[in-house]
């Protein structure tokens, strides 16, 4: 192997990427992780554009784009308006797992460590507006970009929580599908961040390997009897992922649920537990992105909350107000709305929710608020993709209104609360008065630059 390798990477980790996958594909593997990392986009099927149809398609996923070189994101208005996500190639892979395993979509889904929110974005593209997805981070500041993300995508059948995994099984939370992408050493993203790269240790496996042990077995008491467990990592040792499956199997309540994946096995690595493939690998140099692990299996054992018709409603949900409804009839009549200081969040599907005792961050999408007889409308019911009518801004308009500054509007146009959108793609409110407009965006998304 080049000394040029081996200089850049911990001596434990080469030694343990050589015995895992052999010195090949080991080898492969450094060299990739010493280059340039791919960027990539995946689509939001709820507001396509064809801006990257001219980019490289990822095998995988139907909306997802390897780019030619990395733009600026944030100088393009449909990134604002939640048309794209920008996601690791790999991470990918999760759009045909579910494609392939096909489990109910008329049931709840929780992704249990979700932000950025990626995997979020993808888990509602399968739902597609059945079932309900509750989204789960228990850190903060990382529960506010899971936030961010999961109000641009647009989707009305989700609730964000940030809460310890421990807390679900005394939520009376049954759920059907649980993702865990789990809190890991971060090998797979050496090339991408440097830090991953500097605090990596034989220590820090281990610590990673007990928390995700942790949340394994604080969360598998609350999946169904034949409910399905996606687990994911973005490291390539087996102490964070074979292992990790391998003590599943073992206390009974799972087996493996094998996936075909065939059409890309160039891209991919089998992991295995002796003869068995128990997941698969996708590792720079050998897929078109960063490094990946992942496995699907299935509970065998039921969970003590599957029956709880008879647990006391919880959380609130009310009809929409009066005064709201006769402003936008246009409005879905199915939706259900739910108060946080004193804003009003759309919500599909609450159904899913109603009887858990669970403390949401948000639920749905933050669609009015009322101000004495006034309907204030919110950024949520713009992001919603409802087809409401938009007055067209030019990009340069369009930049402006992000940053909320002052923005030229077609003469005569009528006075009130306002759409504006690129490209037929909403970007958020204005309020017209006379021959100016107050901007609505709200501040804390703001463009500075």
């Amino acid at each position: 192997m080049e000394q040029s390798l081996t200089s850049k990477f911990p001596i434990e980790f080469i030694k343990e990427l050589q015995n895992h996958f052999g010195e090949k594909i080991a080898e492969k593997t450094l060299k990739a992780l010493s280059d340039t990392s791919s960027v990539s986009i995946r689509i939001n099927p709820l507001k396509p554009i064809e801006g990257f149809s001219t980019d490289t398609p990822i095998p995988w996923s139907k909306n997802g784009h390897l780019l030619k070189d990395r733009p600026f994101f944030s100088l393009d208005p449909h990134f604002h308006a939640g048309c794209y996500y920008v996601q690791d190639s790999s991470s990918m892979i999760l759009e045909t797992l579910l494609n392939k395993l096909k489990p109910e979509r008329d049931g709840l889904y929780l992704d249990a460590c979700a932000a950025p929110g990626g995997k979020s974005t993808v888990l509602l593209d399968y739902l597609n507006n059945e079932g309900f997805l509750l989204s789960n981070e228990v850190d903060g500041k990382r529960n506010s970009i899971l936030r961010e993300i999961i109000l641009k995508w647009g989707r009305l059948n989700v609730g964000v929580t940030s809460l310890p995994t421990r807390k679900f099984i005394d939520l009376n939370c049954a759920f059907d599908l649980i993702l865990v992408d789990a809190p890991c050493s971060g090998e797979g993203m050496f090339r991408k961040d440097k830090f991953a790269l500097t605090q990596w240790s034989e220590k820090l496996v281990q610590n990673c390997a007990i928390t995700q042990k942790t949340i394994l077995n604080e969360l598998t008491p609350t999946l169904k009897q034949g409910g399905i467990l996606i687990y994911s990592t973005c490291t390539m040792n087996r102490e964070e992922n074979e292992y990790q499956i391998q003590k599943l199997i073992e206390s009974g309540d799972f087996e493996i649920k094998e996936v075909d994946l065939s059409d890309y096995q160039e891209h991919l690595i089998e992991a295995k537990i002796g003869e068995k493939t128990i997941g698969h690998y996708l590792l720079p140099g050998t897929s078109t992105g960063e490094g990946l692990f992942i496995s699907v299996l299935r509970k065998k054992t039921p969970s003590e909350n599957e029956d709880y018709s008879t647990k006391r409603i919880q959380t609130s949900f009310n009809p929409p107000n009066e005064g709201f409804e006769n402003l936008y009839p246009q409005i879905p009549k199915d939706l259900v709305y739910w108060e946080l200081k004193e804003e009003l969040f759309a919500v599909k599907n609450h159904s899913f929710i109603e009887h858990l005792a669970i403390p949401l961050k948000m639920a749905g999408l933050p669609f009015y608020q009322m101000k004495g007889k006034n309907v204030i409308p919110l950024h949520g019911m713009a992001m919603a993709n409802l087809g409401l009518t938009s007055i067209e801004l030019d990009k340069e308009n369009s930049l402006q209104y992000l940053r909320k500054e002052t923005i030229s509007l077609p003469q005569n146009s009528p006075k009130g609360w306002a759409l504006v959108g690129f490209q037929n793609k909403s970007l958020g409110w204005i309020k017209i008065i006379d021959q100016r407009s107050n901007n609505y965006y709200p501040s804390w998304l703001r463009l500075r630059n």
